[in-house]
């Protein structure tokens, strides 16, 4: 569920005075401000427009504070999107079951994607959109996360029965093509049209590889549970 409290209450910082907080607990809870105030202000202004000086302010920190957990805003921007990825790994570990049939588990793992993307659309935009301008090695970060979608679209390849004809990179290429997808919603500030992609991008997902009819069913199965 997305968390309702405007940004100034989420980045609230300890209270004044002496308390009895562990040294390691505070500094964990400011590099968290830290990251939750870079996601914030990428997917405000930009990766270009956010600065150092803003995510200290925001994060409620002491600009030397920030660099005693990071030496640049490269390396902030990074740590941010690392955190997101891990988080959203964790809830389709814990949501997935790979007892299903795999393509039930892709209609699965794509209605969870739609769902966190529009429960945090700052951390969505970070990872898919301003990856992107941020340098060669978030470039890098957001190629690999797609890459990390694609052994699981591959074992598809087993429904169909002409798999070895189908290109190396087909995988990769579908990927990129529903990351696209989102991306374009969220440059136009289209959040609340995300859930309506999961029948189009279940049936270009899974069109290659249990045929269209199949895909389509699936895809209307979808859309039926959603109207």
């Amino acid at each position: 569920m997305a968390d309702s409290r405007s940004l100034s209450e989420r980045l609230q910082k300890m209270p004044p005075g002496r308390h009895l907080v562990p040294r390691d607990f505070v500094s964990q809870n400011q590099r968290e401000r830290m990251l939750l105030a870079t996601a914030e202000l990428v997917a405000e202004r930009g990766y270009q427009k956010t600065t150092i000086e803003l995510i200290a302010k925001t994060a409620r920190v002491a600009l030397s504070t920030f660099y005693e957990h990071f030496s640049s805003k490269e390396e902030c921007f990074l740590a941010a999107f690392d955190e997101s990825v891990a988080a959203a790994a964790q809830v389709f570990d814990e949501l997935l079951d790979p007892e299903q049939p795999w393509p039930d588990q892709v209609a699965s793992g794509l209605e969870i994607a739609l769902e966190m993307i529009v429960a945090e659309p700052a951390r969505a935009r970070l990872c898919i959109v301003e990856s992107q301008a941020a340098g060669g090695e978030a470039l890098a970060r957001y190629q690999t996360m797609l890459g990390s979608i694609a052994p699981k679209l591959r074992e598809g390849r087993q429904f169909n029965p002409r798999a070895s004809r189908l290109p190396d990179g087909m995988e990769m290429a579908i990927a990129g093509g529903l990351a696209w997808l989102v991306h374009q919603r969220l440059v136009s500030d289209r959040v609340e049209e995300i859930k309506a992609l999961l029948p189009e991008m279940l049936q270009v997902t899974l069109t290659p590889y249990v045929g269209e009819l199949e895909a389509g069913r699936l895809a209307d199965a979808a859309q039926a549970r959603a109207a």
